[in-house]
């Protein structure tokens, strides 16, 4: 019985070795057919749309960071609305694979924010340029020799747009000199017109002055001298900011006297002198100089009017202006200021 069992279990131990073999060699064959026709290789989809076929993922997947995270140039960022899925396959040898398909498919999906550079006007912009330098060095340019009373109000402002979108730097030249030369003619316009009117007001303060009809009104007594020299003030009104106070609203201590009073009355010469300067002067708007002589002057600011011009001699019974609001203030007032050798000192050393 143990004879028959082991002759049993020869037989079909040999036989499972002989199946064994059969199938080992089967499937090499099987094996070599498949590797003969197809290769391995990665399905790549989007949302479930098949979009290229590729080796590798790990080197396919780099790429994708690469361009994604690429900010040279004006790139501000990149953003990709879904990654890509990726599915290992078996393909035929004869498809080639689409790496350049792929990245083609990743850029339509992307999108792509640039960082350029306005050059502003007054917050509006007026041409866009590449880069920060390019817009300060046109800036510069283009504000080099100007007329510290044409205020260009010019800036830079970063813009992102997802559009690359600049003009060369020529065109921004030329924009901006346009700009430049408007803003001249404006101001030279609107410096004529105050002159106009100032020699209209001039004509009709003299034609008051021979009639006589404002002296009994604006004739004020001395209420202090200089070195000698009597002096009257040159409006009524309350103080309303002292010799050497600071503000927000300047940027130093403050050289004058500000005497607050209704707008249109009418400012007196504090003493006899000539009128070295009246016109439109930056931050004091509208301005009166009087030169008294012995290095002593006398400066009449933010007038609505001015009823002298340069080279007049006036007193202290002369209407030289009207009090206003120009330049740098913020309601009616008169600044005064008195300057011994240039530099300014307290009107209330000597008024009110």
């Amino acid at each position: 019985m143990n004879f028959i069992l082991i002759n049993w279990v020869k037989y079909y131990t040999k036989e499972t070795f002989k199946t064994l073999k059969l199938v080992t060699i089967g499937s090499a064959i099987i094996i070599t057919m498949v590797c003969i026709k197809y290769k391995p290789a990665y399905k790549v989809t989007i949302s479930g749309e098949t979009i290229g076929f590729v080796y590798n993922e790990e080197i396919i997947k780099a790429k994708i960071d690469k361009y994604i995270n690429d900010t040279t140039g004006n790139i501000a960022f990149r953003e990709i609305s879904q990654l890509p899925e990726y599915e290992l396959q078996l393909i035929s040898r004869d498809k080639e694979t689409e790496e350049k398909k792929v990245m083609l498919a990743i850029k339509d999906l992307t999108t792509t924010t640039y960082k350029t550079y306005a050059i502003t006007s007054n917050g509006e912009q007026k041409a866009i340029v590449s880069s920060q330098e390019e817009a300060e060095n046109i800036i510069n340019e283009i504000k080099a020799n100007l007329n510290e009373n044409v205020d260009l109000k010019l800036g830079v402002a970063d813009v992102y747009s997802t559009e690359y979108s600049v003009i060369s730097l020529e065109e921004a030249k030329n924009s901006l000199n346009e700009l430049k030369m408007n803003k001249i003619t404006e101001y030279e316009t609107k410096k004529a017109e105050e002159e106009r009117i100032a020699k209209e007001n001039l004509e009709a303060q003299k034609q008051k002055n021979t009639k006589k009809a404002i002296v009994s009104t604006t004739q004020v007594a001395a209420t202090g001298s200089i070195s000698g020299m009597p002096l009257s003030i040159p409006v009524n009104g309350s103080i309303s900011s002292r010799f050497g106070a600071r503000s927000s609203s300047r940027s130093s201590a403050h050289t004058g006297l500000d005497i607050s009073t209704a707008k249109g009355t009418g400012i007196r010469a504090i003493s006899a002198g000539t009128v070295s300067y009246a016109g439109y002067k930056g931050s004091y708007g509208n301005l009166i100089i009087i030169d008294h002589g012995n290095g002593i002057q006398s400066y009449y600011a933010h007038c609505s009017a001015l009823y002298v011009f340069a080279g007049q001699s006036v007193d202290s019974s002369t209407t030289i202006g009207a009090v206003g609001s120009t330049g740098n203030s913020t309601g009616p007032h008169l600044h005064l200021e008195i300057r011994i050798g240039g530099t300014p000192v307290n009107p209330q050393n000597y008024l009110y």
